[in-house]
């Protein structure tokens, strides 16, 4: 993501990139916006390893949702972001999450330990010890895996010999190829899907990113990867993965392009995430519908890759005007637990079922969200997720779980 329709962003990327490169954080994502402002565009981090927020844990530690298994409400992957390894919340060290996800959640994404400068820190090494702690605990207890991701332009995960490789177009293409065909033979049977490229196009229909890949290889960095991976993998479902292509057409049209010339070519892709940050009043229903009906449209699956609502929409014009929500509350938490059930139903109703890749929630319990160090900059609280800082049902949960089982979407 990158900025504000086109103002308050910088700010968050700066607050962004801070926290990554404290190792707090750091991951493929979008952004959200109002109804009347262009949404944010930015460079989502994962969920946090140290959490965030100066408030207590919300009042929804008295809400039941009555959901026995989430997972079991979807015939289809029901995922959610996890983190891993040395990172404070890493899963398999953290007892509380294990609970939740093992309870609800039948996939996990590894919000950073999978991404390059973590598996390929240098040209010769490849480090595997911390995914593969992550992988094995989810193979134990019978989780699936989505890796996230082979390729990803962010500065601050590319590993430093890929910037300082020197060598024409043919040797940056081999150098990658390298790159996918190493981890994802490493993963081979082990992982069920990966997101090849993330976030690969610019904002605004301007076609590719201008990305360290991109000025040296053009786009062709792409379609190799997608390759090369498909020839490690067979068996995993490959995706390419980007955000605001649930409301930015221009954007959209420019991934429909290049899925079209994969068709043409026989490129492997199998679907394409729609990463999902979206805000409580924006993009509208229709228009999440729309993007996604031309994904299926193509005869590719739709994945909801990164999603999460926060409370407050940090380029509204009433948070801007100082309507800022510092204490979470119950009607709030109803009036979201009926966008997600909006946002789910969308879903159900717009991709058929051999087409749905699933969906994955962008973290386990509030306080670990992005969203809290990026967007909010630690300034307040809030509450994007399904559960809450105690590891409590949220009315969210309520409502995917509505969505999932075709009940009506209130706010109540």
């Amino acid at each position: 993501m990158q900025q504000q329709r086109k103002a308050a962003w910088p700010l968050v990327l700066a607050s962004a990139l801070a926290c990554a490169l404290a190792a707090c954080g750091g991951g493929g994502g979008g952004g959200g916006g109002s109804a009347t402002t262009t949404p944010p565009v930015t460079t989502t981090p994962t969920p946090p390893a140290t959490g965030g927020g100066t408030t207590t844990p919300p009042a929804s530690t008295t809400y039941d949702a009555g959901v026995t298994r989430l997972a079991a409400l979807a015939a289809f992957p029901m995922g959610v972001a996890v983190g891993g390894g040395n990172e404070d919340r890493s899963l398999p060290k953290t007892p509380e999450q294990q609970t939740i996800v093992k309870k609800h959640f039948s996939q996990i994404t590894p919000g950073n330990i999978m991404k390059m400068s973590y598996l390929h820190p240098a040209a010769d090494t490849y480090d595997y010890t911390q995914a593969d702690e992550l992988v094995n605990y989810a193979a134990a207890n019978g989780i699936a895996v989505h890796a996230h991701t082979l390729i990803w332009h962010s500065d601050y995960q590319v590993p430093t010999f890929m910037k300082n490789f020197s060598g024409d177009k043919a040797a940056w293409l081999a150098m990658l190829d390298d790159h996918v065909t190493h981890i994802a033979s490493h993963y081979a049977g082990k992982v069920a899907s990966w997101d090849v490229v993330n976030e690969a196009m610019a904002d605004g229909g301007g076609g590719y990113r201008n990305s360290l890949f991109y000025q040296h290889t053009g786009a062709d960095f792409v379609e190799h990867a997608f390759r090369a991976a498909r020839a490690a993998d067979p068996k995993a479902l490959l995706y390419y993965n980007d955000y605001n292509i649930e409301w930015d057409m221009t954007k959209l049209q420019a991934v429909t392009d290049m899925v079209d010339g994969f068709k043409t070519r026989g490129v492997p892709i199998d679907g394409v995430g729609f990463q999902m940050h979206i805000n409580m009043d924006f993009p509208s229903v229709g228009t999440i519908s729309a993007a996604m009906k031309k994904v299926v449209d193509r005869g590719l699956k739709v994945k909801i890759s990164e999603l999460d609502i926060p409370i407050n929409n940090p380029n509204s014009a009433a948070y801007k005007s100082g309507d800022i929500k510092t204490t979470y509350t119950l009607d709030l938490g109803l009036q979201q637990k009926k966008r997600y059930c909006e946002v789910v139903k969308a879903y159900m109703d717009t991709v058929p079922a051999s087409q749905r890749g699933g969906i994955v929630v962008w973290g386990v319990d509030d306080p670990s969200s992005w969203l809290i160090q990026a967007a909010f900059n630690n300034k307040h609280a809030d509450w994007p997720l399904l559960f809450d800082g105690q590891y409590h049902d949220k009315p969210a949960l309520r409502g995917v779980a509505d969505a999932l089982t075709g009940q009506a979407c209130t706010a109540n």
